[in-house]
Protein backbone atom coordinates (compact mmCIF):
# COMPACT_ATOMS: atom_id res chain seq x y z
CA UNK A 1 0.00 0.00 0.00
CA UNK A 2 1.07 3.59 -0.72
CA UNK A 3 1.83 5.98 1.87
CA UNK A 4 -0.80 8.07 0.39
CA UNK A 5 -4.78 8.74 1.66
CA UNK A 6 -6.71 6.85 -0.62
CA UNK A 7 -9.96 8.67 -1.81
CA UNK A 8 -12.96 6.91 -3.68
CA UNK A 9 -11.28 7.25 -7.68
CA UNK A 10 -11.95 4.89 -10.67
CA UNK A 11 -8.78 2.50 -9.47
CA UNK A 12 -11.06 1.88 -6.13
CA UNK A 13 -8.63 0.94 -3.30
CA UNK A 14 -6.21 -1.28 -5.03
CA UNK A 15 -3.65 -1.21 -3.24
CA UNK A 16 -5.32 -2.46 -0.02
CA UNK A 17 -4.36 -6.07 1.04
CA UNK A 18 -6.27 -8.54 3.77
CA UNK A 19 -3.49 -8.09 6.70
CA UNK A 20 -2.95 -3.99 6.29
CA UNK A 21 -3.52 -1.46 9.18
CA UNK A 22 -5.31 0.89 7.94
CA UNK A 23 -7.66 4.10 9.43
CA UNK A 24 -10.29 5.16 8.11
CA UNK A 25 -11.55 8.95 8.61
CA UNK A 26 -13.39 12.17 7.45
CA UNK A 27 -12.05 16.11 7.62
CA UNK A 28 -8.93 15.11 9.14
CA UNK A 29 -10.03 12.83 11.72
CA UNK A 30 -9.84 9.18 12.70
CA UNK A 31 -13.36 7.29 12.97
CA UNK A 32 -12.10 3.75 12.63
CA UNK A 33 -8.85 1.50 12.21
CA UNK A 34 -7.81 -1.77 12.41
CA UNK A 35 -6.45 -4.63 10.05
CA UNK A 36 -8.09 -5.78 6.57
CA UNK A 37 -9.68 -9.04 7.06
CA UNK A 38 -10.96 -9.39 3.35
CA UNK A 39 -11.39 -7.36 0.25
CA UNK A 40 -13.76 -7.81 -3.01
CA UNK A 41 -11.40 -8.62 -5.88
CA UNK A 42 -11.99 -4.86 -7.72
CA UNK A 43 -11.05 -3.39 -4.17
CA UNK A 44 -14.16 -1.55 -3.92
CA UNK A 45 -15.23 -3.02 -0.54
CA UNK A 46 -13.00 -3.74 2.59
CA UNK A 47 -13.77 -5.81 5.98
CA UNK A 48 -11.80 -4.22 8.84
CA UNK A 49 -11.35 -5.73 11.84
CA UNK A 50 -10.89 -4.04 15.68
CA UNK A 51 -10.21 -6.00 18.14
CA UNK A 52 -12.21 -3.73 20.23
CA UNK A 53 -14.82 -2.26 18.04
CA UNK A 54 -15.66 -5.49 15.71
CA UNK A 55 -15.62 -5.95 12.16
CA UNK A 56 -16.67 -3.47 9.88
CA UNK A 57 -17.45 -3.29 6.43
CA UNK A 58 -16.93 -0.14 4.44
CA UNK A 59 -17.54 0.87 0.65
CA UNK A 60 -15.41 3.09 -1.41
CA UNK A 61 -18.03 5.38 -1.75
CA UNK A 62 -19.02 5.74 1.91
CA UNK A 63 -16.90 8.84 1.53
CA UNK A 64 -13.95 7.69 3.81
CA UNK A 65 -10.17 8.89 3.43
CA UNK A 66 -8.15 5.46 3.73
CA UNK A 67 -4.65 5.34 4.60
CA UNK A 68 -1.99 2.81 6.25
CA UNK A 69 -2.20 2.87 10.48
CA UNK A 70 0.36 5.08 12.44
CA UNK A 71 3.20 2.34 13.19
Amino acid sequence: MTSKTKRAGASGWDDIQVGDSVQLGSSGRTEYAGEVDARTADGDIIWVHNPIGGRRLFHIHDGYNLQPAAS
